[in-house]
């Protein structure tokens, strides 16, 4: 089944389907139309303020809708189910979503994937948020311009959440405790977890990573 017209698949060489949807502009549907999600998924969302609350929403639409064209079903009939960590999965395939904004990415993969996509923020918020990484991270992050660190401190951000995600533990493991690295190319404290940055239509203002457990 071909994938809502108003998403857009991102070119990659990674063994991944990448979908990015805004929906603050042609996917603004998913923001206003609910009717695919479950009423575990609509009361679960009440929990979140009103804005955060349609955030989610609009990601689980998205999520439901892209999962729906891979296997070929009806987004409401997809099964969403949580893993003893959280993670939101399906039996049939291995996907990871992330929101940024207004902005969400989705992959779906053969094996465990980790995804994660984020604004760059500005400068004094990046430095109130950096003592979370690993101490050799924070400090090739502060030999950095001034004008670079923000973006630096995402991109670190970035692959660490990924890379979490794909080991299915999230934020529940500390970011601090492995080092990924600031450099061009991550280092995977794993050996059998692949990281990688993204930056194929990826819009400007957005870092985003993504990592598979093999």
């Amino acid at each position: 089944m071909a994938h809502h017209p108003n998403f857009t698949e991102l070119s990659t060489e990674l063994p991944v389907t990448l979908i990015l949807a805004d929906t603050s502009a042609e996917a603004a549907w998913a923001r206003d139309d609910d009717s695919v999600l479950t009423e575990q998924e609509r009361n679960y969302a009440q929990e979140f303020d009103a804005e955060a609350a349609v955030t989610w929403s609009a990601g689980r639409v998205v999520l439901r809708h892209v999962l729906a064209a891979h296997l070929d079903r009806d987004p409401a009939a997809i099964e969403i189910r949580l893993d003893s960590a959280g993670k939101p999965r399906h039996d049939e395939c291995e996907f990871s979503v992330s929101r940024s904004r207004r902005l969400v990415l989705v992959a779906v993969a053969d094996d465990p994937v980790g995804l994660d996509i984020e604004a760059v923020p500005e400068r004094d918020v990046a430095l109130e948020a950096v003592h979370l990484l690993h101490k050799d991270e924070r400090a090739e992050l502060e030999a950095l311009s001034d004008e670079d660190f923000a973006a630096g401190f995402v991109r670190v951000w970035a692959r660490t959440e990924a890379f979490l995600k794909a080991l299915s533990t999230g934020l529940a493991r500390d970011p601090g405790l492995d080092y990924i690295g600031a450099g061009p190319h991550p280092n995977s404290p794993h050996p059998d977890v692949d990281i990688h940055d993204l930056e194929a239509g990826i819009p400007d203002g957005h870092i985003a990573a993504i990592a598979f457990n093999r």
